[in-house]
């Protein structure tokens, strides 16, 4: 919010020429340094006047967005979760970093509620105390999410991956997979999003935003069935698929049992999709040849 605020307050400032001007036998590269003292002057003394007079009265600009957005937001518990699951692969799929842009929920909630799961096993050693002195796990907290639905990344794309392997006969497809393969095992997915490509792809829009609805929805199913236990670690979000489960769970085998189902399941969602590619890329060769044809026997 701030860097909105400052950019267009620089913004307000230069087109109104409150610049400092050099000649033009100056090289551009210090004319610009200089024409900047100007503004930044400006934006660092009202920012700077703003902070210390919120510091005077006990806050700050972190806690107000705590007070007012955070904390409310937190108070709507799963509403939070299901955003978040939903959102992420919708503003990925038209080219935005949907992690980054929903950072705030990340970062601002879902992180402390696990920090709070992690506090609570070392309080009581286990989830049976804990659960048996009346005490709660938050369920969506952030490392459940990287165990059981981003498997590969946003999008659960490991899972599209090995669709492509097991279904694809474009070479194309097969040589990103290969390509893409390293990082998805370690929840990096930028090569397949933008090598497929997935962004702004219709054939991949159906199954990019609706597998993560459903992996959440089979996680969540499998903890409230008592099948898997809370998220009561924090594990790297790299780790592999099946591996981040085990040890975000404290080594829970049916955790990771889960997590290779949902892979399992995303995959099988993904399958069709790439079948549907493969006739499309296939219409479109032939289309390409009768054009071949007829300008060949035009000339």
């Amino acid at each position: 919010m701030i860097g909105l605020v400052v950019a267009e307050m620089f913004t307000f400032i230069i087109r109104r020429n409150w610049v400092i001007r050099l000649p033009d036998s100056v090289p551009a590269s210090v004319s610009r340094s200089f024409s900047a003292l100007i503004p930044g002057f400006i934006i660092l003394s009202i920012m700077g006047t703003i902070a210390w007079a919120l510091s005077h009265w006990g806050t700050n600009f972190h806690q107000i967005i705590m007070d007012t957005i955070s904390t409310p937001l937190a108070s709507m518990g799963g509403v939070v979760g299901w955003a978040y699951v939903i959102f992420t692969s919708l503003l990925w799929f038209f080219g935005v970093h949907g992690s980054l842009a929903l950072a705030a929920l990340d970062s601002g909630i879902m992180t402390p509620w696990a920090l709070e799961n992690v506090a609570l096993y070392q309080q009581y050693g286990s989830v049976d105390a804990a659960l048996a002195a009346g005490k709660t796990f938050h369920v969506w907290a952030k490392p459940m999410l990287d165990s059981y639905i981003f498997l590969g990344g946003t999008g659960a794309t490991l899972g599209l991956i090995i669709a492509v392997f097991i279904t694809s006969r474009r070479a194309d497809h097969r040589q990103v997979a290969k390509l893409a393969l390293p990082s998805g095992i370690f929840q990096i997915n930028e090569p397949i999003l933008f090598g497929l490509p997935i962004i702004m792809n219709p054939v991949m829009f159906i199954p990019f935003v609706l597998v993560q609805p459903l992996l959440a929805a089979i996680t969540l199913t499998a903890y409230y069935l008592g099948i898997i236990p809370p998220v009561t670690n924090i594990a790297p979000w790299t780790m592999p698929a099946g591996l981040g489960a085990f040890f975000n769970t404290n080594g829970s085998v049916a955790a990771f049992l889960v997590a290779m189902f949902n892979l399992g399941v995303a995959t099988l969602l993904y399958m069709p999709f790439v079948a549907i590619a493969n006739k499309a890329q296939t219409t479109i060769d032939e289309e390409e040849s009768e054009e071949e044809i007829a300008l060949a026997l035009k000339f």
